[in-house]
């Protein structure tokens, strides 16, 4: 059975010393180096207790000293120590299937990534499994080579994202609508079985929702969603600073949104409604359709009337300049996604709203994207508005998301408590 993280606040019983040690080590990793008095006064734990478990968190080799705190006071006095996770205790390795291309990157146990790898071309094919198990060997002898101090025995975990429906218990597919070929495979027990570590499989978007929650401007909020908008579109949720999976972990599909009544006889394949009308591949089809309806457009000029030179690029930089086609395209998927936004946060009520994927790398997308569709949203929500931003950690935060859930694969049952309400940190 999946092990989650238990949220607590510290204990009075016999469980005290447990659930605090894992409270601050878990406090640590999150949002360290920190000091012992900084640790105490955030936790409300007595100094005297926070020294203690720090202290024994030294002496297992969890934890180490990294430095002094830096000041600007003129005054005397001992400045204080930091600490943080010690980062040698062995590598993790997070694989994205995503986007595009495969990412492979290497993170140390403090949760930096010491290098990203982008490599083939991910495609619809059965054999996908064996290509990534060839492409993270490849990688690891190239850090090894480019890294002295990193051995083959010091990989500990591994964890893969896939833009699919996937099986929590047992790891397999149960439905990858743009790679149908993947259906019941099992990245988890083939990669597992290969480099004889623990493995784990997680739907992309859900670990983009990890990265910019541990790694972007998401760590100040308990409460976020992170919405993709590639050719798949899907919602990673974050609830009281936890991963909701729903029921069967299927959580976020809101790909298969049907935004009307109109809609209600769309009929599923692969794709979902909205993934047919808003998709970055919906935006280049529908400009080539309207295009071959005889509509006028700046772009047939860019592209020299070659409708297979249009890309959403081209779309987005005809828009900022005005043209007419490209706007009313954009803005139908603004509308789209307006009322896809506003059912969320009616039901979801988050703090923050993250837009990610292939959409947040085009020219303009913030003024022809963002802005419109914070307006649009602002009258049908009958209460306080979430902050709604692009993705600050851009195409990587299914990368960084898939480190970070490596690591906490490991040491969620030595440390399974954290803190459950929401502490303001600097941003």
């Amino acid at each position: 059975m999946e092990k989650i993280p238990k949220f607590s606040k510290t204990a009075s019983s016999k469980l005290q010393s447990k659930i605090n040690t894992s409270i601050i080590f878990n406090y640590i990793r999150e949002y360290g180096p920190m000091s012992r008095i900084k640790i105490s006064e955030d936790l409300g734990i007595s100094p005297s207790a926070v020294s203690r478990v720090v202290d024994k968190l030294i002496r297992e080799g969890y934890i180490v000293e990294a430095g002094k705190v830096k000041t600007k006071s003129t005054k005397g006095g001992k400045r204080p120590t930091l600490l943080e996770v010690r980062k040698d205790i062995g590598y993790v390795v997070g694989v994205d299937l995503g986007k595009e291309k495969l990412k492979i990157a290497m993170a140390n146990f403090n949760g930096e990534v010491i290098d990203i790898y982008k490599g083939f071309r991910i495609s619809n094919d059965k054999d996908i499994a064996e290509k990534v198990i060839d492409e993270i060997k490849k990688v690891l002898v190239r850090y090894q080579q480019q890294y002295s101090n990193i051995k083959s025995s010091d990989l500990r975990a591994i964890c893969i994202g896939i833009p699919a429906n996937i099986d929590k218990e047992s790891g397999r597919i149960i439905g990858a609508p743009l790679y149908n070929e993947w259906k019941d495979l099992n990245f988890k027990q083939i990669i597992s079985s290969e480099f004889n570590v623990p493995v784990c499989a997680e739907n992309d978007v859900n670990l983009s929702a990890l990265g910019e929650k541990y790694y972007g401007k998401g760590r100040n909020y308990n409460n976020l969603i992170f919405v993709e908008i590639s050719n798949g579109i899907g919602a990673g949720i974050i609830i009281d600073n936890q991963l909701y999976r729903g029921s069967e972990g299927l959580a976020g599909e809101i790909g298969f949104t049907i935004v009307d009544t109109k809609n209600l006889c769309f009929k599923v394949k692969n794709k979902g409604f909205l993934e047919e009308v808003i998709s970055i591949e919906s935006i280049r089809k529908k400009v080539i359709n309207e295009i071959k309806n005889g509509r006028e457009t700046i772009i047939t000029g860019i592209t020299k009337d070659d409708i297979n030179l249009i890309e959403p690029r081209i779309i987005f930089e005809a828009a900022i300049q005005g043209d007419k086609l490209a706007r009313d395209v954009i803005n139908e998927i603004v509308d789209y996604l307006s009322v896809t936004i506003i059912n969320l946060i009616l039901a979801i009520n988050p703090q923050y709203i993250v837009l990610g994927g292939d959409i947040c790398t085009l020219p303009g997308v913030e003024r022809l994207i963002l802005e419109p569709l914070r307006e649009k949203i602002k009258n049908p929500i009958p209460f306080k508005l979430p902050e709604i931003e692009l993705a600050s950690l851009g195409e990587d935060a299914g990368i960084l998301g898939a480190s970070y859930s490596a690591i906490d694969s490991l040491i969620i049952e030595k440390f399974p408590y954290k803190i459950e309400e929401r502490i303001s940190y600097p941003k």
